[in-house]
């Protein structure tokens, strides 16, 4: 009886500390290491957007994608995820450290995107542009072809970050890609990256269609918006 007791403490006192299992830095080993590092660029890059309506209480959550160009640091997130206009009303946020936003580079309501200047986040690795994105004709063949394999890390439901794959499903007329995956409230924003690490595009919408109860939302249709969507010619000329 003792014996087992004694196992059954020693294996309580083995299990890490909830803040070392919840380290943006804990990915698996059981995969290929290009897909770790890939995971790790995701992960790394994520963080979590606060927008606040100035003449009211609401506020919206989203997802963005930290990256820098030319020594200044910058956060690509969705046109639909900012209440207001104000950088003033808008924050960053990534494992509880909110960061501000310095400036609003761009907003497309139509591709729905906004690019926003932010001041240096310690606890993030951000993503180096044009490096890091896909930029081939051969790599935008491959990432947008059917069940090609991609991954992204979010805020879903004010939770995460939490990281989810899916594979492609085809690219619609007006060439956003249909991801097979999982998406909810808050995932908006969040950069998709390929398992080369790259970065794809970002989360816009989850696709409505027609279910046995009607028309529904389908969170396991995602639609994608390859960043080649972007004018970043805001970037180049700040």
């Amino acid at each position: 009886m003792s014996y087992v007791a004694y196992n059954t403490y020693a294996d309580i006192h083995s299990i890490p500390p909830a803040a070392e299992m919840r380290k943006i830095t804990s990915i698996t080993k059981s995969q290929p290491v290009s897909y770790q590092r890939a995971v790790k660029k995701s992960r790394q890059s994520a963080v979590r957007i606060l927008s606040w309506g100035v003449d009211s209480a609401s506020v919206s959550v989203s997802t963005g994608t930290y990256f820098a160009y030319r020594g200044e640091y910058y956060i690509l997130t969705v046109e639909h995820g900012l209440i207001s206009r104000d950088c003033n009303a808008i924050q960053i946020e990534a494992d509880g450290v909110l960061k501000s936003c310095l400036e609003i580079i761009a907003v497309d309501g139509r591709a729905d995107y906004a690019i926003l200047a932010s001041e240096k986040i310690p606890n993030r690795i951000p993503l180096n542009f044009p490096k890091d994105f896909v930029r081939t004709k051969r790599a935008w063949i491959q990432v947008t072809s059917a069940l090609h394999g991609l991954i992204y890390t979010g805020y879903p439901n004010t939770i995460g970050p939490v990281t989810l794959e899916g594979k492609v499903m085809g690219v619609s007329a007006d060439e956003f890609i249909y991801l097979n995956s999982y998406a909810w409230s808050g995932s908006s924003g969040s950069g998709v990256f390929d398992f080369n690490g790259r970065l794809v595009g970002y989360i816009v919408a989850i696709d409505v269609g027609r279910t046995e109860y009607g028309f529904d939302v389908l969170e396991n249709v995602i639609l994608v918006s390859p960043h080649y969507q972007i004018d970043w010619s805001k970037l180049f000329n700040k």
